[in-house]
């Protein structure tokens, strides 16, 4: 199982908003059709951003990239970031790529390392951004505590139990 990242590109805006036009998706995927040849048809994990935060968390596995980004329930998640935050708003790409060098097709079977990598994916978005959009799949991310590993609350991290988990996990 192999992934690759393509990105950023930007997502086309009208004022504070996400652009809903049919002119501005067509300019977008024709950009991202132009700097890589089938990524738009292809499956994997994207991710919303802004000014190198990310913001949202997707997978296309059923459907393509083009098929899912810009569907009404993610235009909303992208404008409720954008109300939070200034800045570009910009998309990246994480497609599944076959033994052949290829980029994978939705199945309507699903793929489960695309759901696999999503989870991970939102698990270090989380981290790094508590106002994630995402609400499915993060209950437990946002309320397991593990000292020096995840969640960790101000004055909780000890030295013992820190180093201990470094120690375990490489880290």
């Amino acid at each position: 199982m192999r992934f690759e990242i393509y990105g950023p590109y930007v997502v086309p805006r009208n004022g504070r908003w996400v652009s809903r036009s049919r002119r501005d998706k067509r300019q977008f995927w024709q950009a991202v059709e132009e700097d890589v040849k089938g990524l738009s048809t292809a499956c994997g994990c994207y991710v919303f951003s802004i000014r190198g935060r990310a913001w949202y968390v997707g997978l296309a596995e059923c459907r393509s990239f083009l098929d899912e980004c810009f569907s009404g329930h993610k235009v909303l998640q992208y404008n409720e970031a954008l109300q939070s935050v200034n800045g570009n708003p910009s998309l990246y790409f994480i497609p599944k790529i076959t033994p052949s060098s290829r980029f994978a097709r939705p199945s309507v079977n699903g793929h489960r390392d695309i759901q696999f990598l999503e989870n991970m994916l939102i698990g270090i978005a989380l981290r790094r951004n508590p106002e994630l959009q995402n609400i499915r799949g993060t209950k437990m991310l946002r309320e397991m505590n593990v000292p020096g590993i995840l969640n960790t609350h101000r004055g909780q991290a000890r030295w013992g139990p820190v180093q201990n988990a470094k120690h375990v996990l490489g880290i």
